[in-house]
């Protein structure tokens, strides 16, 4: 039992040491500053929007919908590694009190997001309804019970080997956690509430009954631990170069036009080297077009000219800094070391790709501003968002690349 304990310590240890690694390059000076000013803005905007609201709008539906989906959302962290399937399974009768601190962490880990955005609804909350902001406190006890039964109901379901079942626990799970908060927001009678408590505690017991004397399901565990590792190494992909994570390569054929547009010569090699990259890993090509869709979503729908180009604005400055690891990208190569290629070349080359990218960024973003009914202020956006692409590519990046270098 000593060394079971031993084992779980230095896990965490080790989960705690990788996270604060990543999280460093992650929330750097730069971002902090950026996220800081757009949560002001967005509170801004946000609190107008509120004001606008009367008792009409549906404000507990939305809630009920939004938190049973992230209470629905309930991984298991259970900090297990491929080789456990072999030198832990002799020891899973004695195991229980590993998987049973696995839940509390996940708990404790989740109960922020919960706490987080619950405070950012219940001003909405408030507006539309005739309760105070105290009953906030009622409702984080409601939505941490029930983040334990959404977490060990998710555990008993691990123990079916059938991936059916842990779709349809799912959406049975989300199904019981909107109608409960929403009869709770809504002030529903109760003995409403009571009986629906009464369901949940039930589909708990069945669960708990129905895998009891089941052995692990070491493959299913090990598995969702590398999938949810692996969701974090990509996010802190997008700000500095994850060892651990291997992307994808796609041929992406319909780009071939791009890449016939760069002239054969010897400047253009590295050129051409980080365009391929842009275009057909999964890494960079996804997280462009992610960030550029997202933002020309939110800009079709802003209507205050301000706003917009700090969108656009924060978006292109997200979408180029998280661009700045590919300049190590072939670093490790050997045969790139044989090119006759000046240094100064390469980086010349990489400040003209990532500086064309986010033009193309404000032409889009202008694009989108401009479909939206408001053609004077796509103008604009475009102006800005250009001379911002040259500033950052000539001014800004220069400095980081020699940063990074270090």
């Amino acid at each position: 039992m000593r060394n079971i304990d031993e084992i779980w310590k230095k896990r965490v240890v080790e989960y705690n040491t990788e996270l604060r690694k990543y999280l460093r390059y992650m929330f750097n000076d730069h971002l902090l500053f950026v996220l800081i000013f757009a949560l002001g803005g967005g509170a801004f905007t946000y609190n107008q929007w509120v004001g606008t609201l009367d008792s009409s709008f549906p404000a507990p539906f939305i809630m009920a919908v939004i938190l049973g989906l992230i209470l629905s959302w309930s991984p298991v962290y259970t900090f297990l590694r491929e080789a456990d399937a072999v030198f832990l399974l002799p020891l899973e009768s004695r195991m229980k009190k590993f998987f049973q601190k696995g839940i509390w962490v996940s708990f404790i880990s989740q109960s922020y997001v919960l706490l987080l955005i619950l405070a950012a609804m219940m001003p909405m909350y408030v507006k539309v309804t005739d309760r105070g902001f105290q009953f906030f406190f009622v409702l984080l006890l409601i939505l941490l019970g029930l983040k334990v039964w959404n977490l060990y109901v998710r555990w008993y379901t691990l123990k079916n080997q059938e991936r059916d079942t842990h779709f349809v626990d799912y959406f049975i799970r989300f199904a019981l956690n909107a109608v409960f908060l929403y009869m709770v927001l809504s002030g529903a009678s109760l003995v409403l509430v009571l009986a629906v408590a009464v369901i949940l505690m039930g589909y708990l017991l069945y669960f708990r009954g129905s895998v009891k004397g089941k052995s692990l399901k070491w493959d299913v565990l090990i598995s969702l631990e590398e999938q949810r590792m692996l969701l974090f190494y990509r996010l802190a992909n997008m700000f500095t170069d994850v060892p651990k994570l291997k992307g994808k390569v796609h041929r992406r054929r319909w780009l071939d036009a791009v890449m016939n547009m760069i002239k054969y010569d010897q400047k253009q090699t590295f050129k051409f080297l980080y365009i391929r990259s842009l275009l057909r890993t999964s890494e960079y090509f996804g997280l462009y077009i992610r960030l550029s869709l997202l933002s020309m979503v939110i800009l079709y729908f802003s209507e205050t000219l301000w706003l917009s180009i700090v969108t656009g604005l924060l978006f292109m400055y997200l979408t180029g800094f998280q661009m700045i690891p590919m300049f190590k990208r072939f670093d490790y190569k050997i045969w790139v070391s044989l090119y006759p290629v000046a240094e100064s070349v390469k980086k010349q080359s990489f400040q003209q790709v990532v500086y064309w990218a986010m033009n193309v960024q404000a032409v889009l973003f202008s694009l989108a501003l401009a479909l939206g009914g408001q053609s004077y202020e796509a103008g604009i956006l475009l102006a800005a968002g250009l001379l911002f692409a040259f500033a950052f590519a000539n001014f800004y990046l220069p400095q980081r690349l020699k940063k990074f270098e270090y």
